[in-house]
């Protein structure tokens, strides 16, 4: 998560979205960086709304630039999915090392933070943010661009970082499994056709 006061931009960081190569990007442009978990990197646009109150008092609310990464539910799932077979976290609640895809979709999403639906991290329940850009995550290399472009940044490169092993690929999903995520994230899917974009 990012806030910067002398750019006017606030990042909200989605997880499993490329927030750490777009914090790693630009984050010496922000004066408030939260780059751990922990700490509210991933924190939703109500939590920042909440916790950075006080930002009115230098910039006002609708002046600045809000956006964010969202990603296709599935692809969002299978990161999720494959990056919790890491090693660290063997023998964790969170580990799907060994779990079936299935039993991931049913269990592990229902209990976990992480698998709420994508769009409820860009909304504002107090009313005082608002997104003004959401980036399709199929689309970053050629809207981040734009972003920079926006806020008066140049000669920025994205990297890859965080990058998720690969265990379970898309096509090794069955038609059931992706109609059950379509059906468990619809909502995410139409943010996704119908996102804010002002580039």
């Amino acid at each position: 998560m990012l806030i910067s006061l002398s750019r006017k931009f606030i990042f909200v960081a989605n997880l499993k979205s490329a927030s750490t190569a777009i914090e790693s990007a630009i984050g010496g442009q922000a004066e408030v960086r939260l780059s751990a978990t922990k700490f509210g990197k991933h924190d939703g646009l109500s939590a920042v709304s909440n916790k950075f109150a006080w930002i009115k008092r230098y910039i006002p609310y609708e002046e600045f630039f809000v956006f964010g990464v969202i990603r296709d539910p599935a692809d969002y799932l299978l990161s999720l999915y494959n990056s919790h077979q890491k090693p660290a976290f063997d023998g964790k609640q969170h580990s799907t090392k060994g779990m079936a895809f299935d039993d991931f979709l049913g269990p592990w999403c229902e209990r976990s933070w992480q698998a709420k639906p994508q769009h409820k991290r860009f909304e504002d329940e107090h009313g005082r943010l608002r997104i003004s850009h959401l980036i399709d995550l199929a689309n970053l290399a050629d809207e981040f661009p734009g972003i920079c472009a926006h806020l008066g940044l140049d000669g920025v490169r994205l990297d890859h970082k965080n990058e998720s092993p690969d265990v379970l690929k898309r096509n090794d999903l069955t038609a059931a499994q992706l109609e059950r995520v379509k059906s468990m994230y619809q909502a995410d899917y139409d943010c996704i056709q119908n996102r804010p974009r002002i580039l």
